[in-house]
C-alpha cells in the first residue's frame, strides 16, 4: 500500500505536458509577398520522428508585413499564372494578382497533388453535385467551367494532358475507379481502364505472372449440387473472388451461349439451351494453386464488346479456358445469372460452402 501511495505521488509531482504548444507565427515568404498563418504545435507520444502542427488562420502581406488579406481564411496557396487558390469555411476560390477575388468561393477544396492552382490557364477543382456527392472539373482563370464535372478522381494539365478517373460501384460496398486522360478541351485521349493506374485500390490485381486457387467449394446449378472435382473444367478462385469457365459445356449449364470469333474474341448471349449434366473428367485437386494469365483478349456479351482493362475484375485465361468472376455484377446481369453464396456454417452436414447460381430461363 505505501508503494502504490508513493507511486501516486510521484505521479502527481510530474509536470503536465499541454495538448498544444504555445502559438507561433507560419510564414511562407513568396518574395513579393508572404503567406503567414498561426501554428500551434501538437504534442503527441514520441512525436513520430518531429514535431506536428496545426496550421490556420491564413492571411497575406506584402515584404514589408503590411497586410494585404487578413488571417481569416482555412489555407493560401502560392500565385501560379497570375492566380492565387484559396479556402474560406471549406470552400474553394481564386484570388487575382491584386488579390482581389477573382473566382467565387463555390468550389470543393479537392486536391491530388501538393499545391492547388492553374496549369496551361486550366484548374482542376471539384463541386458538390444536388445528391451531394463531389465531382471534378476544370474551369478557366476567368472562372468558366470548361471541362464538365464528371469526374470522381482529376489531376491538374500537364504538357496539355490530364490524368482522370470514374469510380464505378462493383459488388455490394466494393467501389474501383478507371483512369484513363483527356486533352484541354475533354476529349479523351487515353481510354479509362481498371487496373493499371498508380494509387488504385485493385492495383494488385492486375500483376503477372498470377496464381489461382482451384475451388474446394460445392457448386449448385439448376439445384444439383456437383463437386469441383468432379466438373471437367474447375471453378477457379483469384485472391478470394469465385471464377466461372467459359467452356461449351459450362456455359450451357448456365444458359449462355458462347463462341469465339477473330473479330469479337469470346463472344457469349443469353438464352442458350441448357445442358443437363457438366461432369466429366477433371484430373484436377482442388484446394491447390495453378499458375495462370489474364486474358487479354476482347469478351463480346450480347453484343457489347469489352477489351482488356474495361472490367474491374480481370478475365484469367487457365488451361486454355477463359474464366471470368462471377463479382462482375454488370456481366452476371447482362447474362441473367444471379449468384449467391452459402457458407460452411449454414450446409448440412458438410464443412464446404457453396456457390449457388439462378439461372433465368
Amino acid at each position: 500500500m505505501k508503494k502504490i501511495i508513493a507511486l501516486v505521488l510521484v505521479l502527481l509531482s510530474l509536470p503536465i505536458v499541454p495538448i498544444f504548444a504555445e502559438e507561433e507565427a507560419f510564414v511562407r515568404d513568396m518574395g513579393e509577398y508572404k503567406i503567414v498563418a498561426q501554428r500551434k504545435r501538437v504534442v503527441v507520444p514520441h512525436e513520430y520522428g518531429g514535431p506536428i502542427y496545426s496550421i490556420y488562420n491564413y492571411g497575406v502581406t506584402d515584404k514589408d508585413g503590411n497586410i494585404i488579406i487578413p488571417q481569416i481564411y482555412d489555407v493560401i496557396y502560392p500565385q501560379k499564372e497570375g492566380r492565387s487558390a484559396f479556402v474560406l469555411n471549406g470552400n474553394l476560390g481564386f484570388f487575382g494578382e491584386d488579390w482581389s477575388i477573382v473566382i467565387e468561393p463555390i468550389y470543393r477544396n479537392f486536391s491530388h497533388s501538393g499545391d492547388i492552382g492553374f496549369e496551361d490557364g486550366i484548374a482542376c477543382v471539384a463541386k458538390q453535385n444536388e445528391n451531394g456527392t463531389a465531382k471534378c472539373g476544370y474551369i478557366d482563370i476567368n472562372g468558366n467551367e470548361v471541362i464538365d464535372f464528371i469526374y470522381d478522381y482529376a489531376e491538374p494539365f500537364e504538357n496539355g494532358s490530364a490524368k482522370v478517373g470514374i469510380t464505378e460501384n462493383l459488388y455490394n460496398y466494393n467501389t474501383a475507379t478507371k483512369y484513363g486522360r483527356i486533352d484541354k478541351e475533354g476529349n479523351i485521349t487515353q481510354p479509362l481502364k481498371f487496373g493499371y493506374a498508380t494509387g488504385s485500390d485493385y492495383e494488385y490485381l492486375w500483376q503477372e505472372p498470377l496464381e489461382v486457387l482451384l475451388s474446394e467449394n460445392l457448386v449448385e446449378l439448376n439445384t444439383r449440387r456437383y463437386k469441383n472435382s468432379d466438373i471437367e473444367y474447375p471453378f477457379i478462385n483469384f485472391l478470394g473472388y469465385s471464377y466461372i469457365p467459359l467452356t461449351y459445356y459450362g456455359c450451357r449449364m448456365l444458359g449462355i451461349n458462347c463462341d469465339w470469333t477473330p473479330e469479337n474474341g469470346v463472344v457469349l448471349s443469353s438464352g442458350g439451351k441448357m445442358a443437363e449434366d457438366i461432369v466429366g473428367e477433371n484430373g484436377m485437386q482442388e484446394g491447390v494453386y495453378e499458375k495462370a494469365t489474364f486474358y487479354k483478349g476482347r469478351l463480346t456479351i450480347n453484343g457489347k464488346i469489352y477489351e482488356y482493362g474495361d472490367t474491374a475484375y480481370p478475365l484469367i485465361h487457365f488451361r486454355n479456358v477463359v474464366y471470368i468472376p462471377v463479382l462482375w455484377r454488370q456481366g452476371m446481369e447482362e447474362l441473367g445469372i444471379k449468384y449467391n453464396y452459402i457458407g460452411p456454417e449454414k450446409m448440412e452436414n458438410s464443412e464446404r460452402g457453396c456457390m449457388v447460381f439462378e439461372i433465368n430461363p
